[in-house]
């Protein structure tokens, strides 16, 4: 979409406290004295838009129409017909999703899935840190595996122990690392039922 970045908008001043100031929030994209987005700001914003899609449907509707369009809440609610609190619990759970995603190294599937076939003779270990990556959710894993969470926990965390014992390794046992500190951020991610994002056409 076209005219986010015109001109880097000015923010509300009545608005400030409450775009994302607090811990939980947004308060990474920086917003300086004079109430303007800096272009450190603007750099890590055209970061974050293509991460919406990693996010459940909605939750990017919301950041898109808050964040980058600059909408109240309150107006956001009534669009959707939500309240004003649902509205904030969300933007702060995408928040904390894509603050998640900015921290992960760029990797393909195939760079990832050659290096854990390489270092790990149990495929069912393979599997375990794939899926980890995709979902970060160990009972997902365990669902999907057949398998039960403590299993998936156990050699979960082995396989990152052994990684990290690994000088050469250390790109992937990080990025495994932040996973299992943030475990569950990417859970609920999948679209829902009631379709796919909505455009917001730009005037």
């Amino acid at each position: 979409m076209k005219g986010y970045w015109s001109g880097h908008k000015v923010l509300d001043p009545s608005e400030l406290e409450n775009r994302f100031a607090v811990e939980d929030g947004l308060a990474f994209l920086d917003v300086t004295g004079n109430e303007t987005l800096t272009e450190e700001s603007v750099e890590l914003l055209e970061k974050v838009k293509p991460l919406l899609d990693h996010l459940p449907a909605r939750e990017a509707d919301f950041v898109e129409l808050y964040f980058f369009r600059h909408l109240k809440q309150t107006d956001i609610a009534s669009i959707f017909r939500v309240s004003q609190p649902t509205v904030c619990y969300r933007l702060q759970r995408a928040a904390a999703r894509l603050r998640f995603l900015l921290k992960l190294p760029d990797l393909e599937e195939g760079e990832l899935r050659a290096m854990l076939v390489g270092f790990l003779s149990d495929d069912l270990d393979v599997q375990i840190m794939l899926l980890m990556y995709e979902t970060t959710c160990q009972s997902e894993v365990a669902k999907r595996l057949g398998v039960s969470q403590g299993l998936v926990r156990h050699r979960f965390i082995r396989s990152i122990e052994r990684m990290e014992q690994m000088p050469d390794l250390t790109k992937y046992s990080g990025m495994f690392r932040l996973i299992a500190e943030n475990l569950n951020i990417l859970r609920e991610v999948q679209r829902p039922a009631w379709g796919p994002r909505v455009t917001f056409a730009v005037e």
